[in-house]
């Protein structure tokens, strides 16, 4: 588990871990990979999963033993989930780690 995901998960409490205050995300506030629009295909849709997937086990997220990768599959199924997460401006890494975020990783 990389240092940013031990930080986060430190900080873990009421089960909750989100994007924004607003949107649920990805699951973890930490999975900054945004899509630019929504997925048009089944090929677009399988991209996508591979890139969030891709995102989340090169930064170590998938080690945090609060995060539930079916999260990925769910958010992919769901339009309006995914609509929420297109429709985020690009959050930094430090902009989610900072105390405004509430220290909440899941």
């Amino acid at each position: 588990m990389n240092e940013q995901v031990r930080e986060c998960c430190a900080g873990w409490y009421d089960g909750k871990c989100r994007l924004t205050d607003d949107v649920h995300g990805w699951g973890c506030r930490l999975m900054t990979c945004l899509p630019d629009a929504m997925p048009k295909t089944e090929h677009d849709r399988k991209a996508l999963f591979h890139r969030v997937y891709t995102f989340a086990q090169e930064n170590g997220i998938l080690g945090c033993p609060h995060y539930r990768e079916e999260v990925i599959d769910k958010v992919i199924d769901d339009p309006s989930q995914l609509r929420e997460i297109v429709a985020v401006k690009h959050p930094s890494r430090t902009d989610l780690l900072s105390e405004k975020s509430n220290g909440i990783c899941n």
